[in-house]
């Protein structure tokens, strides 16, 4: 499988209020950054019957052209110099996206409700997608209206891997003219300890850990002096951490774990951040090497 690019975002619409924000967020950043936009909406495969194969409704078709549509319309209001397309694609939702996207530049989609049952039908399509897919997924939250917190958060696991996460957050920042604030949280195994850790000196660990994230930024802030760069070394359960943390920021960065073969998943801390924090999350693929990261486009630091 080829891994050039095409110069195109591509946003998965379902026709609901999250996939809008999304579509107002994939158009903006195809805007800012001269790509062009395409809508993707997925119809299921019907069930078999017997040893016969049964093609997918025609009515759902015809609703997945009406959606659509109707995304096409929205983008030609939020960014009519984009060049928009759509396309009806036919199979699983998050194995049908991941693989038309193989060659974008940006995914898109909207967030899983809050509520039970609509994380039960949409929230594995979303984190299906963002563990899988080789491009960039940025999820967005339904009521996203555009960015007025000039702040990008980045959830740091770890130092390694660590190059095409950093180098995105890094560019994201700059293309919005926002600080970057990375955060590493981090607990002890047992309860007991975590009670105790706040009341003792600084752990040597801790601080070696903060000297080797701060040499993984100096050629970073080289290549961007004009972004403010706030690291910290928070004790405490890295997913609420997080979350907490995202109030306060235009966009969260994270990395999915870097696997080999097939499998393919996305850890806990990243399913917390997925189902709970309030602004757009960027899903960086893991990479060996660092990142250009110029496809990240402006719109999350966008005012409608």
């Amino acid at each position: 499988m080829s891994s050039r690019r095409t110069g195109r975002v591509l946003v998965a619409t379902s026709g609901s209020t999250a996939s809008e924000s999304a579509i107002t967020f994939a158009a903006r950043t195809a805007a800012s950054r001269g790509l062009s936009l395409e809508l993707v909406f997925v119809v299921p495969t019907a069930a078999s019957a017997g040893p016969y194969g049964v093609a997918p409704d025609v009515l759902v078709r015809d609703a997945g052209r009406r959606v659509l549509a109707q995304g096409e319309e929205l983008a030609g209001r939020v960014a009519p110099e984009v060049d928009v397309t759509s396309t009806l694609l036919i199979g699983s939702r998050a194995d049908a996206v991941v693989e038309h996207a193989h060659d974008a530049d940006l995914v898109v989609v909207g967030a899983a409700p809050h509520d039970l049952l609509g994380r039960f039908w949409t929230g594995s399509t979303v984190t299906g997608i963002a563990a899988r897919a080789t491009s960039p997924v940025a999820v967005i939250p339904r009521d996203f209206a555009g960015g007025s917190k000039p702040q990008v958060l980045v959830g740091l696991k770890s130092t390694r891997h660590a190059d095409a996460l950093l180098a995105t957050a890094f560019a994201v920042a700059s293309q919005t003219d926002s600080g970057l604030r990375i955060v590493h949280a981090w607990q002890m195994l047992s309860p007991y300890d975590n009670a105790v850790a706040d009341r003792l000196p600084t752990p040597v660990w801790e601080v070696e850990e903060g000297r080797r994230i701060e040499s993984l930024l100096i050629d970073l802030r080289m290549a961007h002096p004009a972004v403010p760069v706030q690291v910290d070394l928070v004790h405490g359960q890295p997913g609420r951490v997080l979350v907490e943390a995202a109030r306060e920021a235009g966009v969260l960065v994270i990395s999915r774990p870097l696997h080999g073969g097939f499998v393919h998943h996305l850890g806990a801390t990243a399913r917390a951040v997925l189902r709970e924090a309030g602004c757009p999350i960027l899903v960086v693929p893991p990479s060996e090497r660092p990142a250009a990261a110029d496809y990240v486009g402006a719109a999350v630091a966008t005012a409608p």
